[in-house]
């Protein structure tokens, strides 16, 4: 476990010993602890950001006007190749993080994004919405599918992973620690499948920070727009896209 949850359930025992001794560990004392101690956890296993199961690289520490742009739920066999046509009119590279299903799905598209110099990365086989619901075993095994369908058509294996909707627990952190893989959160969300245009780049526009590690999905149809208009603001702005290796200083793949 994190030093954080470590923590959090070392002070949730020590109250309740302290009930105990003195005399006050009745059912109205100790069921507010641990009801709060649940929502601790809920909240914790619902933000990646907090770090609170186990790391995530969820942005980078730098005084540099530098980010990265990242992309889940693909390949989709339409909007992906659109969006890569504009990433290579612009010289940007992107991270990938596809699902295994969608890679098999649309092999020569996975086989295009790292053609043109872009990263993939791990996003669970099917990114079920109960993916968090699996065992170790069961999230190990929708890892290691993913992997091998990449590296069966990139010839790469993927070091990076990003959480289903960005939720830890404690069966993922010891999935992906048996995996030996990375895990890879976001600072900046742009809630691009749930709002519109320009509610989302008004986000943007008003959120960018340096280091940020920006998350969108190559799903919808939308993201072509948005993007188009993002890459605008940010070279007006002297902003710099980065791979997501070379903002936080890691490797991609497995030697």
């Amino acid at each position: 476990m994190s030093k954080k949850v470590n923590i959090i359930t070392i002070i949730v025992v020590a109250l309740v010993i302290a009930g105990w001794y003195f005399n006050v560990a009745s059912l109205y004392y100790i069921i507010p602890i641990s009801i709060l101690y649940l929502i601790i956890n809920i909240f914790g296993s619902a933000n990646i950001k907090l770090n609170y199961f186990f790391h995530s690289h969820c942005n980078a520490t730098t005084g540099k006007k530098e980010i990265a742009l990242t992309f889940d739920d693909g390949p989709h066999p339409v909007i992906t190749p659109l969006l890569l046509e504009l990433l290579n009119k612009h010289n940007i590279t992107a991270t990938f993080f596809c699902t295994g299903k969608n890679a098999e799905n649309n092999p020569d598209i996975v086989s295009k994004i790292t053609t043109n110099g872009h990263i993939i990365g791990n996003h669970s086989y099917g990114h079920s919405k109960f993916f968090d619901l699996l065992s170790t075993r069961k999230m190990q095994k929708e890892i290691s599918r993913t992997n091998e369908m990449i590296s069966s058509i990139t010839g790469k294996t993927p070091l990076l992973f990003r959480p289903p909707y960005g939720v830890t627990n404690p069966m993922l952190r010891k999935a992906i620690s048996k995996s030996k893989l990375i895990s890879i959160g976001w600072s900046l969300r742009s809630f691009d499948t749930v709002k519109n245009s320009q509610k989302v780049l008004n986000k943007l526009l008003s959120n960018t920070m340096p280091g940020d590690i920006v998350l969108f999905h190559d799903t919808n149809a939308q993201i072509i727009t948005i993007i188009e208009d993002y890459l605008l603001w940010l070279q007006k702005n002297d902003y710099k896209i980065v791979s997501l290796t070379s903002l936080l200083n890691i490797p991609a793949y497995e030697e």
